[in-house]
């Protein structure tokens, strides 16, 4: 049985091999240097050949990201940024904690990596990133999965300082400008419903509900493949509100909402349509934002303007918790809480009143 050891960009030595079918990496957790090469040929080596051999490696099944993170922030304790790590961890785990390990997948990383960059810098972000990366490291150590799916996801190296949601305005002069049919109800559907570009392009005709007012959720689209989401805050029945129902009645030959001409689904956002997006918010004099703003736009609007409580925007959105609400948007409802009807009887006596 070949066992390889290679270094990895943390300066670490890894051992790749083979067992149950699968290639695995490990970390020896050792620094690259020349007697820790020695030590891991020596001893390290020889006894992995012998329990590969012996079938003696765990095949324990994974699980969910929320377990992994505990280890990952155990290993961490004492040290001067743990404060730090601590507070990327509880975020990270408001999006994957409930996930099993070896479900996630590199676009639920996208994903989350899109709602980190509306309101932080890609520095910051690639912080976030790496505490990912090694709370999935965890699970590699421990011979759950074979392969961190962060690895390699590539940010920006800069975005804008503020990246703004757009106007009650702007959003109708976007969506009555649009020239294609397909852009004309992409936007729709992404400014009245909050759904992610996958999750769009994933809706099938029979998943929307008229008579219900719901769109089902049932599966996302990414890089052309159909997946399904992988928990149950994804999974999920968003309201069909009124203004958009016009835009879904319009007859089709196809199964999908968003299909080609052969009636196939759309495998992506294309550059075609990056193309048209880019010169309509030309044609409307609007700076340039991703079309992934829709779904910001969406849940700023709809904690300004609704009266849904924090936890029932999170759920619309595919969250099972407000914290990437709160930690994404919270600068858009700041005074909200001043708001209040200064006549509120708080404590009012109503067996008082009534003996008055």
């Amino acid at each position: 049985m070949m066992v390889k050891m290679f270094r990895r960009s943390n300066g670490k030595l890894y051992l790749e091999y083979e067992a149950y079918g699968k290639i695995v990496q490990k970390s020896t957790r050792l620094e690259d240097t020349p007697k820790n090469r020695a030590l891991v040929k020596k001893e390290v080596i020889p006894a992995l050949q012998g329990k590969i051999l012996r079938g003696e490696l765990s095949q324990e099944k994974p699980k969910k990201f929320s377990y992994y993170s505990e280890l990952f922030l155990r290993e961490k304790t004492g040290k001067k940024t743990y404060k730090r790590i601590q507070m990327h961890v509880a975020s990270i785990n408001s999006f994957f904690g409930d996930m099993p390990i070896d479900q996630i997948r590199r676009s639920d990383i996208k994903d989350w990596v899109n709602d980190m960059l509306f309101t932080r810098s890609p520095k910051t972000v690639r912080n976030y990133m790496s505490s990912l990366r090694g709370v999935i490291y965890i699970a590699i150590d421990k011979e759950h999965i074979t392969r961190n799916v962060a690895h390699d996801i590539k940010l920006p190296t800069h975005i804008p300082a503020e990246v703004e949601p757009f106007t009650e305005e702007e959003v109708k002069l976007l969506i009555n400008s649009a020239k294609s049919e397909f852009l004309k109800l992409y936007l729709a559907v992404g400014f009245y419903t909050g759904l992610r570009t996958g999750e769009i392009l994933g809706i099938m005709h029979g998943d929307i509900d008229f008579e219900n007012k719901v769109i089902n959720i049932k599966r996302s689209i990414s890089d052309g493949k159909i997946t399904t989401p992988k928990t149950q805050g994804s999974i999920r029945q968003v309201p069909l509100l009124d203004d958009l129902v016009p835009y879904l009645k319009k007859p089709t030959k196809s199964l999908w909402l968003f299909s080609k001409d052969t009636g196939a689904h759309l495998g992506r956002f294309g550059e075609n349509r990056y193309r048209e997006w880019r010169a309509l918010l030309k044609a409307c004099n609007l700076a340039y934002r991703k079309p992934y703003v829709t779904r910001h736009t969406f849940i700023v609007t709809m904690l300004k303007k609704s009266d849904l409580s924090m936890l029932q925007i999170a759920q619309m959105s595919g969250h099972n918790t407000t914290q990437m609400i709160i930690n994404n948007y919270g600068k858009y409802i700041k005074g909200e809480h001043l708001k209040v009807d200064r006549d509120l009887k708080l404590f009012t006596d109503k067996s008082a009143d009534s003996t008055a």
